[in-house]
Order: C-alpha cells, then structure tokens, then sequence
C-alpha cells in the first residue's frame, strides 16, 4: 500500500466533511421527497455575530471554549424554492433546486441532500454494479466551500455508513461550486 503524497483531509476539507457527516446524520431517518438545502457558517463567525447563541453555547468569550476557525455549523434552509415548506414541495431534481438557491450572506459554503432516484445516477466504466442498490435511491449529501473545495457523502442504503470523497458526485459539486460563487 503506499500512501498519497498530499492529506485530501487538510484542515479545511476535513471541517467540511464533518459538516456533511453532521447534515447525513441529521437527515438519517428523514424522507427526502424534495433536495433539502444548508448553508454553512463559519461557526466562529456566526456565535459573534450573535452573542445570545454564544451564550447559550456556552461559547460567550472564553478563549478556552471558543470557536474553532474553520468548524462549520448547517444551517437548514428549510424553505423549499416556492417559499413552501420543503417537505410539502414536490419531488425536484437537485439541478434545479441549486438554480434557485440564494445563499444567506453567513454562508461561508453550501451543502444539499437529497434521494437520488436510480435514473439520475450512473456509474464510470470499471465500477461494480453489485457494490450500488439496484433499483433504490441513493442517499447523498454534498457540500462545497465559496473556495472551491467539495466532500460528499453517498448512503447505499442497504448498509450502515457512507461511502465518502470529495469527487463522488462532481455534476452535483460543480453545481454547488457554482452557486456559491455567483453568490460571492
């Protein structure tokens, strides 16, 4: 085995993967019947923007608890794009629902979740078709930072945990990439 020359997990990526793993979790035993959208605050950022979450955080000026730099916090954008809440939207392909995001200026990046149906995925030449759920939809979360830097999460289904990456779905995170950029 030999070992990469770079850490794909240097500490801005590795922040942004715990941020989607929080967002997978959250949405573990959740339907999906429409993409679910989050932005992502630096959490720093957003506890001294708001000195009462702080305090409820118990992050209220103590340096010893304060913070870290590039931890993010999902926030749930938990209207859907016709200003309906997103659980009654209908089913949209996640495509579209980044065409209509507008990102709150907080967002330091963007993560969306959503039920890949079998017909929106396909698989690269060489890759097994035993090791996909025939015929059920994928679980996925991908997230990107306004840099440019992604992380995805995709759940088979049919076996605990994620499978994880930061070019697992790369139609998705360009997108997503895109967004936040014509947001900056």
């Amino acid at each position: 085995m030999t070992t990469p020359d770079a850490d794909p997990l240097d500490a801005p990526t590795a922040a942004l993967a715990a941020a989607v793993l929080e967002v997978a979790r959250h949405l573990e035993d959740e339907h999906l019947p429409a993409p679910r959208l989050f932005a992502l605050a630096r959490s720093a950022e957003l506890t001294a923007a708001s000195p009462a979450l702080a305090a409820l955080l118990g992050a209220d000026g103590a340096d010893a608890d304060a913070p870290d730099d590039l931890h993010l916090t999902p926030i749930d954008l938990d209207e859907g794009p016709t200003g309906e809440p997103a659980d009654s939207a209908p089913r949209q392909d996640p495509l579209a629902a980044l065409q209509e995001v507008q990102w709150p200026d907080l967002a330091a990046g963007g993560a969306l979740a959503c039920d890949l149906a079998p017909s929106a995925w396909a698989l690269r030449d060489g890759v097994g078709e035993t090791e996909l759920p025939a015929g059920r939809p994928l679980r996925v979360v991908v997230a990107a930072l306004a840099d440019g830097t992604t992380w995805s999460a995709v759940h088979r289904g049919d076996e605990e945990g994620y499978v994880l990456g930061a070019a697992l779905l790369p139609d998705l995170s360009a997108a997503l990439v895109q967004t936040l950029a014509s947001d900056a």
